[in-house]
């Protein structure tokens, strides 16, 4: 009995995790091996992800955002990028992305990014 209810426990957090990550729309950049600690739909078109990675580069990150974001039919419209922080701001038709990169130091980056579909 005890194997079962670790079984369903399991399936459980395999399920929510799956049910997350397919939630999260594909225009959002996710950098290989960060760790998402905030993906949420607000319900008024607007998405919010934020990641947070071990080790890389904020210039690095950035291209590959910018990459990333241009692949799926955005025009990059902003762009602030320094050694410690970047600020990209994207556009699609009514859709607006913006992606914030920072270095918090002793090799911790977050990744801000906030997705508005119904920029009007």
């Amino acid at each position: 009995m005890n194997l079962l209810k670790k079984t369903i426990l399991l399936a459980g957090m395999v399920t929510a995790f799956a049910a997350q990550a397919a939630g999260m729309p594909s225009d959002i950049f996710q950098p290989r091996g960060a760790q998402v600690t905030k993906s949420q739909a607000q319900g008024n078109g607007e998405f919010e992800a934020e990641f947070r990675l071990r080790g890389g580069n904020v210039r690095a990150l950035a291209s590959q955002a910018i990459k990333h974001v241009q692949s799926k039919g955005y025009r990059l419209v902003e762009r602030d990028i320094q050694h410690n922080d970047a600020d990209l701001k994207f556009r699609k038709g009514n859709r607006e992305l913006d992606i914030s990169i920072e270095s918090k130091g002793h090799g911790i980056i977050e990744i801000d990014e906030s997705l508005d579909i119904n920029n009007d």
